[in-house]
């Protein structure tokens, strides 16, 4: 049968796993549960959670399998299972992990399915006028109800027969039409499909997943009313040092959207959201922010219109293109700044869920403090999508230079040139949250790992980050730079108040024991997020990773 959603399907399932015991005195506590098995594809992941009694170590013969963290410290402690690679062998498969802790071992078995459920094409697209379509997939798995197609929550697509009974027969190979309404907006939309099965302890699981795009109606609209171009306002000056300048600017606004404020209280809600996550919460007294009036010929974003920046959000990824030039010569606008300094967020009028920041460097090679960070406003000013990735973008990226601390199973390791890169990043006091040793004693956050006052961040050593699945770690299983559904993380909160104490003040690093009584005081309200929000296609669960250009002044 076909089933709504609204949200997507998860692909976190919770621990099952055998274990054997060389000794059943082990000091080595495992959760009880049977076996279920990790689904065909690659990215499923099930945590293993345990107990011990003295320092652990972690590990694994089987090339299919990544885990992280690989060792850690006497106590509770989860181990994140995935499978890095489909099984496409036909039959299922096993690999055994061994955890070891003093004397003592325990060997965990962890079983990948050969089931699998395959869409015959990925990504579909169609015209602001609507009309039907069709979608075909593969399965080995039999068994009415086992197998399901599952799709977002939308109004504007449907099945031609809404009430039709799907038979077993109809799984494989079969076409499946759709009718797609007309699109009366400017914007485009996405929604998804997912093929999930129906795991053992009931959980619907995602195998596989297709995306249908619809473009928006060319908007007529055209600004007529360019006085207000280039005009600069001044938001806040710094009561405290210098001033860390930020230029805020919007792209895709136009002339009606200055006379009736919307680009001024779009300014003011970009302001209020850069200001809203620990450390710079507590220390917004700090910066100087600017915010520069663009007015754009058209206010639809995208190839086709006219806009001051030409920003182009992707419609298969977060990126954002802009003009660079463009956006400069606007920053060049507000007197007295500093601009070397200076953070440039542009805020673009679309609903699409983007974000991308550009670290810059000068044409002799020299790093910038300088930085553009480009956000879209997705569901709106109140929307709190929009809130996170700005500030992930923003206050992560353009300010303090922070790396993003997820990985892709398909990018595997760094090579030594992709490892010496970002050593080389660490000598710029670039990308200092994350690091390519696994040693508790000489990672970079290592003075906050088994530190009390840090105790309900878990910080630790967890395998997967800069975009690499394997061979870089981060300091914690979820971050502000991870799925930007919690705070920024202890280490990343340090390097965010450094930033802002050399920059307003000229000051070097603080002391672990200065950061850790300042985070006292300023420590986030709550470690995670409860997002509502509307379906967020599984390939733009990460946001893009900063792009690193060169040659400008």
């Amino acid at each position: 049968m076909w089933k709504l959603f609204d949200r997507v399907v998860p692909i976190l399932l919770a621990v099952v796993v055998t274990a054997c015991s060389e000794d059943d005195s082990s000091s080595i506590t495992l959760s009880s549960g049977s076996v279920v098995e990790l689904y065909s594809v690659a990215s499923q992941s099930r945590q293993l959670s345990f107990k011990t009694a003295d320092e652990w170590t972690a590990t694994c013969q089987s090339d299919w399998l990544s885990f992280s963290p690989r060792k850690g410290s006497a106590g509770s402690n989860t181990i994140t299972l995935t499978a890095a690679s489909t099984n496409r062998t036909k039959k299922t498969r096993s690999a055994s992990l061994v955890l070891t802790s003093g004397s003592d071992r325990r060997t965990v078995t962890v079983v990948q399915s050969s089931k699998y459920a395959v869409f015959d094409q990925k990504e579909y697209t169609v015209g602001a006028e609507g009309g039907a379509l069709s979608l075909t997939f593969k399965t080995n798995i039999d068994g009415d109800g086992d197998l399901q197609m599952m799709y977002t929550k939308q109004d504007w697509i449907r099945w031609q027969d809404d009430s039709r009974s799907v038979t077993r027969a109809e799984w494989s190979g079969k076409t499946n039409e759709l009718t797609v309404s007309p699109n009366t907006s400017s914007s485009s939309r996405v929604a998804a499909f997912v093929l999930a099965i129906l795991s053992d302890d009931g959980e619907w699981m995602g195998l596989d997943t297709a995306y249908v795009s619809q473009t928006g109606v060319v908007s007529g609209y055209e600004s007529s009313d360019f006085s207000e171009d280039g005009a600069v306002v001044v938001m806040q000056r710094a009561s405290v040092g210098q001033g860390v300048p930020i230029v805020l600017m919007g792209d895709g606004f136009a002339d009606k959207d200055i006379a009736d404020s919307t680009y001024a209280r779009t300014m003011e809600k970009a302001m209020e959201n850069i200001f809203s996550e620990e450390p710079v919460k507590s220390l917004r007294d700090y910066f100087d922010v600017y915010a520069v009036t663009a007015v754009s010929t058209n206010d639809v974003v995208g190839h086709g219109f006219q806009t001051v920046f030409s920003t182009v959000p992707s419609n298969t990824s977060s990126s954002i293109d802009y003009d660079e030039d463009k956006v400069e010569e606007y920053v060049d606008k507000v007197p007295d700044i500093y601009s070397e300094d200076a953070l440039v967020i542009v805020i673009v009028n679309s609903n699409g869920h983007n974000g991308i920041t550009a670290l810059l460097f000068t044409e002799q090679g020299r790093p910038r403090q300088h930085a553009v960070s480009l956000c879209s406003l997705m569901g709106g000013l109140e929307d709190e999508e929009f809130r996170l990735v700005l500030v992930h973008e923003a206050i992560g990226h353009g300010l303090a230079k922070l790396a993003d601390e997820y990985g892709y199973t398909a990018n595997g390791a760094p090579t030594d040139k992709e490892t010496k890169q970002l050593q080389q990043y660490h000598k710029f006091n670039w990308m200092l949250n994350v690091d390519v040793t696994d040693d508790v004693a000489g990672v970079l956050w290592s003075p906050f790992i088994g530190d009390s006052r840090f105790s309900n961040e878990h910080i630790g050593i967890y395998e997967g980050a800069f975009t690499y699945a394997l061979g870089v770690y981060r300091p914690t299983e979820e971050s502000m730079m991870r799925s930007n559904h919690s705070p920024f993380n202890a280490p990343s909160r340090k390097i965010i108040y450094d930033k802002v104490m050399e920059l307003a003040l000229g000051a070097g690093a603080s002391s672990f024991a200065e950061f850790a009584a300042f985070d006292e005081q300023h420590k986030p309200e709550k470690w995670s997020y409860s997002v509502t929000r509307g379906f967020t296609p599984l390939w733009r669960s990460y946001l893009a990773p900063p792009i690193v250009k060169m040659g400008r002044k």
